[in-house]
């Protein structure tokens, strides 16, 4: 009898193995979105860094009044809606936004809190109940959407939203780790890339991208504001029509000399710069200042998957596939491997300080006239024109300086006058001091390189 119990014991332990691992592969075959919670277990410092980071904070169920930062006690008479009648809450740095429930869909309602100023303004008020959030926002405010039943996995950007669906990745570490698991699959070999490691610039630019994508749904054609059901890796969909220039008629969205003027086009305008394009310049050999193409030396600032590589698996310059990413200046997980985070100052250094000198030692100048303690590379180079929350407030990604004269041309905020800088001054001394400065240098720095 003893030998019989655990027989039958045995039986039922490996028939419901066989079943998980049938049940586990019907999910393999048809990969699902998982949320962050499978992601804990495994990759708790990665998970506390995102979650303390404002992706993990965009987009939340209304759960406590703490989850405000809009003044309700002194809202104007425009403001029609209470905290009551409140169902999610999105963001909340630079401004917050208060979506309604109505038959299992969400909207926006008709007012806003600009955080930057302390102040309530009117919030698409005619057509706020034409703004579906599944349509709208939920592509890059939620975790696997369905675009069909507007269902999602999660609230908010999490590790899905860069790494694609987690199951067969949580499926595959679950036979090797756990026990019951372990009995049959102790040499079960499984993909090494059962999860999506992206470091293309396209991966941020999914979300940080302005445009529209026209789809069937229920036999109509709906207007997603978001690549659909895209995944890490790809490259943006040729279906996906992303604002520009030329097809941005009143200028709502870009400056007149092309440079970004509206939020959520950081991708846009990345994807021009030199920046992108650091490893075609590199093959090229453009750049006459810097040294021949050695690998080691130059990849390093040239290529994001050299970067990203193990020493071991360093590409060459033939091999390397990508320039310089957005995953090289913003760490997707918030923090370095030595727990410490980025700044900007180290970030540009890394690259651009040899340089730097190096014109400084051909020009006899500073490679800046103001105080270098007082002024950081982006305040020149990533000025902040790009408006959100009522103001201009967000850096550019264009990677380009913005002179004086764009002010008076465009109306625009320059390099010089920008944040704090010199906004005591008049735009034309500005101009002045402009080419008083770099003129010579720029002139300077062109003779050198005609005769090297």
């Amino acid at each position: 009898m003893k030998f019989l119990k655990y027989f039958v014991l045995a039986t039922v332990i490996v028939l419901g193995i066989v079943f998980y691992n049938f049940h586990d592969s019907a999910f393999e075959k048809q990969n699902q979105y998982v949320s962050s919670n499978s992601c804990i277990q495994c990759h708790s410092s990665h998970n506390k860094a995102v979650k303390d980071s404002l992706h993990s904070k965009i987009f939340h169920p209304f759960t406590s009044k703490e989850q405000i930062v809009a003044d309700f006690e002194n809202k104007p008479d425009f403001v029609n809606f209470n905290v009551d009648e409140i169902d999610a809450v999105i963001g909340g740095k630079w401004e917050q936004v208060f979506a309604k429930e109505i038959n299992g869909e969400l909207y926006p309602l008709p007012a806003k809190w600009m955080n930057l100023t302390k102040e309530w303004v009117p919030y698409k008020v005619k057509q706020w109940q034409d703004t579906p959030l599944t349509q709208k926002c939920n592509g890059c405010h939620t975790v696997g959407l369905n675009k069909k039943t507007g269902d999602f996995v999660e609230y908010s950007v999490s590790c899905e939203s860069c790494h694609g669906p987690g199951q067969q990745h949580v499926n595959h570490q679950k036979m090797q780790k756990n026990m019951e698991c372990k009995l049959c699959h102790s040499k079960t070999e499984h993909p090494k890339k059962d999860i999506i490691v992206s470091y293309k610039s396209a991966t941020c630019g999914q979300c940080h991208n302005r445009g529209t994508e026209k789809v069937n749904k229920y036999h109509t054609a709906a207007q997603f504001n978001f690549p659909v059901e895209y995944l890490p890796g790809q490259n943006i969909s040729k279906n996906f029509q992303a604002t520009t220039p030329e097809n941005d008629k009143k200028g709502k969205n870009w400056w007149g000399n092309g440079v970004s003027k509206n939020r959520h086009q950081e991708y846009a305008d990345f994807a021009k710069s030199d920046h992108a394009k650091s490893l075609t310049t590199l093959r090229e050999k453009v750049n006459k200042m810097c040294q021949n193409p050695v690998d080691g030396s130059c990849l390093k600032c040239h290529s994001a998957d050299y970067r990203m590589a193990k020493e071991e698996e360093k590409p060459s310059v033939e091999e390397a596939k990508l320039g310089i990413t957005c995953i090289v200046c913003h760490d997707p997980h918030a923090l370095q491997a030595d727990g410490k985070k980025r700044t900007p100052a180290t970030s540009c250094n890394e690259c651009h300080l040899k340089s730097m000198t190096k014109k400084a030692a051909i020009t006899q100048k500073d490679h800046i006239p103001c105080d270098s303690t007082k002024v950081t590379c982006a305040d020149c180079h990533m000025p902040r024109i790009v408006k959100t929350g009522g103001k201009f407030s967000l850096r550019s990604h264009a990677f380009k300086i913005i002179p004086p004269e764009a002010t008076k041309k465009y109306g625009m905020p320059n390099s010089c006058q920008n944040g704090s800088c010199h906004q005591d001054k008049s735009n034309e001394w500005a101009i002045e001091e402009f080419h008083k400065y770099y003129d010579g240098y720029k002139q300077t720095l062109s003779d050198y390189i005609k005769n090297k």
